[in-house]
């Protein structure tokens, strides 16, 4: 999405992206943070920008952020979301990448935060 070499090798993209999605099938959470095929983090309930930030507290250099949609998801009351305040709580935590599912997380104000993340050298990719 932000164009460019993603940064994570696909090994651990694909590690992180089975991890969300299996963490989503049994209904724990929606993202998670992966570092070199280490689970750094996976959301619960205290939700996405509280993960972050808890996975921020460890060295985060080619550390992934992957979000996707529970099995089950309830869109009236938890709609999955990617926005500037994701993003910048990113950037606070030291995270550089995200990997997002495609047609399933939405990203508000697109061209806004593609054009921030880029800014901030945060890359962003769409997955299936």
């Amino acid at each position: 999405m932000t164009g460019g070499k993603f940064p994570i090798e696909s090994d651990h993209l694909d590690h992180g992206v089975l991890i969300t999605k299996e963490s989503a099938r049994l209904d724990i959470g929606q993202g998670c943070v992966v570092r070199k095929g280490t689970v750094l983090a996976v959301e619960a309930f205290e939700g996405t920008d509280s993960m972050l930030r808890r996975a921020g507290e460890f060295k985060t250099d080619h550390a992934l952020f992957v979000k996707t949609v529970k099995v089950r998801q309830d869109f009236r009351f938890d709609v999955p979301v990617f926005g500037l305040r994701t993003l910048e709580t990113m950037r606070e935590a030291g995270l550089h990448a995200a990997a997002l599912e495609v047609d399933r997380v939405i990203m508000l104000d697109k061209n806004d935060v593609l054009a921030q993340a880029r800014s901030w050298g945060i890359s962003l990719l769409g997955f299936t």
